[in-house]
């Protein structure tokens, strides 16, 4: 559905009081925007030639990159899913599986973003000098993308009862946050995010 949109639509979409558009669509579309902007950083490192020596390292940045941006769509319309769901469905049961589903994706789309975050070494390291700012935007970006993903999951686990199921996302998601964080700190010591 966001795939094809154009960038006005989308934002008019975002806007407007229609519960198809989410957290969880805006998370995955802020990612897929850093995921772009940093393939950007490596097709062009690559194509110009700048850092010849690390021109596979960059490539495998870049696959990654356009990868992770296109799973960051499709999680887009996947998260719009459930949300149009979740203002629809009758039986409590049905809600709260939807909800979990909702989790999930949100989950995903955290560790895309941290995935994103991983690259920003190699593109900050070996990416055109000049491209530093943009290398920085790049994080900042999956930085957010990942926090408010990381903040819907916790949201949709709230509205829903407790469980073995529900406990392990948790868990799982306490764990991840804390590998994320220091993920963080060491971008922040090493490129001064």
């Amino acid at each position: 559905m966001y795939k094809e949109m154009v960038f006005e639509d989308l934002l008019s979409e975002i806007a407007s009081s229609n519960m198809s558009a989410d957290g969880g669509t805006v998370a995955a579309l802020v990612g897929t925007l850093a995921a772009s902007l940093g393939s950007k950083i490596a097709n062009y490192t690559v194509t110009e030639g700048i850092n010849e020596d690390y021109e596979v390292t960059l490539e495998s940045v870049l696959e990654n990159l356009l990868e992770i941006k296109e799973k960051l769509l499709d999680y887009s319309d996947k998260s719009s899913h459930y949300i149009g769901k979740f203002h629809s469905e009758e039986g409590v049961e049905k809600r709260e599986e939807d909800i979990k589903k909702a989790a999930i994706i949100s989950f995903n789309i955290a560790k895309l973003s941290y995935n994103i975050l991983k690259n920003c070494f190699t593109l900050y390291k070996y990416g055109d000098p000049a491209l530093r700012p943009e290398t920085k935007i790049t994080c900042y970006l999956a930085w957010a993308a990942l926090n408010s993903a990381i903040t819907l999951v916790n949201a949709n686990l709230d509205q829903i009862d407790n469980g073995e199921e529900k406990a392990n996302l948790l868990q799982d998601t306490i764990e991840f946050s804390n590998e994320a964080n220091a993920l963080i700190k060491k971008l922040k010591e090493e490129i001064h995010i």
